[in-house]
């Protein structure tokens, strides 16, 4: 569709076609992409390309932010929004007092998780440089000898500072869940798709399981 500003007048709620996508005009933009592997979030990457150099210039123009980062080498579940309320509370882990944000990872281990292992994130681990003990809010074996693995909180590098202090060591890492929102699993890596804001906004965040 081509739109002339002298003639054509766009409203909230319009949609339009753009590179055979369809795009809702909304005031604010949320999506949730499948990052890759060499991707660092940011706008300025030292080393690798940039996760938004995967999204379309009318976001970026837009000024799309990511909601947290993800490493260079961790895959997944990663949202952007030009709101900054809804980036805040994704940020902080917490809407309103009490309903917390759970991140659920997927964690290959240069060793297969044990029993033990998953008992001693349960019950908390002693991290350098912090002053409480870090809880897992979730950790189970699956089939193939990887952890599942929900957090909670959002330290530096606290999946793989957690999975070393139970004597083991991260080989690669995938996000699946952040609060309300699970990773299709049909969505492309790279891909991106358009989400509802509203279970963050309102307040009605509900762990994923």
């Amino acid at each position: 569709m081509r739109i002339d500003p002298e003639i054509d007048e766009i409203s909230l709620g319009d949609h339009l076609l753009i590179d055979g996508k369809s795009f809702e005009i909304t005031q604010h933009k949320y999506v949730l992409m499948h990052k890759p592997a060499g991707y660092e979030t940011s706008h300025l990457p030292s080393h690798n390309p940039s996760v938004f150099d995967l999204l379309p210039k009318h976001y970026i123009k837009r000024g799309l932010q990511a909601a947290g980062r993800l490493d260079v080498d961790t895959t997944g579940l990663l949202l952007f929004s030009d709101d900054g309320q809804f980036i805040h509370r994704l940020i902080s882990g917490k809407v309103g007092t009490k309903q917390e944000i759970e991140k659920i990872y997927e964690v290959t281990g240069t060793q297969p998780f044990t029993e033990l292992q998953l008992q001693r994130l349960l019950e908390g681990v002693d991290l350098d440089d912090e002053p409480e003990i870090i809880y897992a809010s979730k950790a189970a074996l699956l089939p193939d000898g990887r952890l599942e693995l929900g957090i909670t909180t959002g330290k530096y590098h606290q999946v793989k500072r957690m999975v070393a202090a139970v004597g083991n060591h991260v080989e690669a890492l995938h996000r699946r869940v952040v609060g309300p929102y699970e990773l299709p699993t049909d969505l492309a890596v790279g891909s991106y798709i358009e989400v509802d804001p509203s279970p963050v906004l309102n307040r009605n965040i509900s762990k994923t399981v």
